[in-house]
């Protein structure tokens, strides 16, 4: 690399100040915007590709390197402190409101996290005595079917009216460009939320109902948002429906944030007695498969109904972009 230095009046070399990083750095090979997309685009197929080829639960995309020039997989270390465990275990999709009724059912109102901590949580108890988890998933279809049926109810069928005014169709606008943004945040949840240091049991009737629970929720709450608002035409409606579709999604995320705020013992429990290696999780999908009958029934009956999630959630971006023009003409 050479550096030319200029020299001032006097003919002395008027080196000034220069960043050692930037001389020491090799040239930049700069791509324009249509090589980047090339190269990335084949890189999206990829991972569809990889992910409609993929086990319900398993992630065993992960164990492979995606392509020439990526990292190979690295195993990571053991060591994982319990603010770690708890994260995992909270940003696990397959553990939700199933799971975790299902960890009460195993062990009980009084188990050792209980005792251990000396204090009797009614959140706790009540989560078995009365199915709170449970509780939390049929609210939220029921206020989700309640909203879009109230909303398909004062629906006049009328598809593109285009008789809205300019602030109704900056608001469908404005939304559709939000969820076409959050729409890639959502593939990603699907395809990078295997935690390559434990997961849940894919084993588990509850891991796979969990799953779906999650990412099938998430898109009809995206969809129908979008369609609350493009056949309402109050705007404050908008807004508040809106709000009400956020609140929705969020129920379940908020009662783990809660559960584990007062029993944070039970996630750093449950990493260590429920969660297991991508190995040994594989090991057990194989035993059970072989041995239990309703189990493998189970998991063909949700192959298909899966990898059409998986679909939905791959093209909802396009569906989003196409929403961002078609709403603001038709409203």
């Amino acid at each position: 690399m050479i550096i030319r230095v200029p020299t001032n009046q006097f003919g002395i070399k008027d080196v000034g100040y220069i960043n050692p990083r930037e001389a020491s750095e090799e040239p930049v090979d700069k791509k324009s915007y249509c090589t980047h997309v090339c190269e990335a685009l084949p890189l999206v197929c990829k991972s569809f590709k990889m992910k409609m080829a993929d086990h319900l639960l398993l992630g065993g995309e992960h164990v492979r390197k995606i392509s020439p020039g990526f990292h190979s997989p690295i195993k990571p270390a053991d060591e994982t402190t319990p603010d770690e465990k708890k994260d995992i275990v909270k940003g696990t999709p397959s553990f939700g409101m199933f799971s975790l009724f299902k960890y009460h059912l195993k062990y009980g109102y009084l188990n050792k996290e209980l005792k251990k901590s000396n204090k009797i949580y009614c959140s706790h108890i009540f989560s078995l005595v009365l199915a709170l988890p449970i509780l939390v998933f049929m609210a939220q279809w029921l206020l989700y079917i309640a909203l879009v049926s109230h909303e398909i109810k004062f629906f006049n069928g009328d598809i593109c009216s285009n008789t809205s005014d300019i602030e109704n169709k900056l608001m469908i606008g404005g939304i559709c460009m939000i969820y076409f943004v959050r729409s890639f945040f959502l593939w990603d949840n699907i395809t990078n939320s295997i935690s390559f240091k434990k997961m849940n049991k894919v084993s588990s009737i509850a891991a796979i109902l969990d799953t779906f629970q999650e990412f099938s929720f998430t898109l009809v709450v995206y969809g129908a948002n979008i369609w609350v608002v493009f056949v309402e035409n109050d705007i404050q409606n908008m807004i508040l429906n809106s709000l009400a579709m956020e609140f929705l999604m969020m129920l379940d995320n908020e009662f783990e944030e809660l559960y584990f705020q007062y029993m944070p013992g039970s996630a750093e429990d449950i990493y260590d007695n429920i969660f297991v290696s991508y190995e040994e999780n594989k090991i057990l999908l194989e035993d059970r498969q072989k041995e239990d009958k309703c189990f493998r029934c189970f998991s063909y009956s949700v192959f298909i109904p899966y990898k059409l999630l998986v679909l939905a959630i791959f093209l909802f971006p396009l569906f989003c972009f196409f929403m961002i023009f078609a709403g603001p003409i038709c409203k």
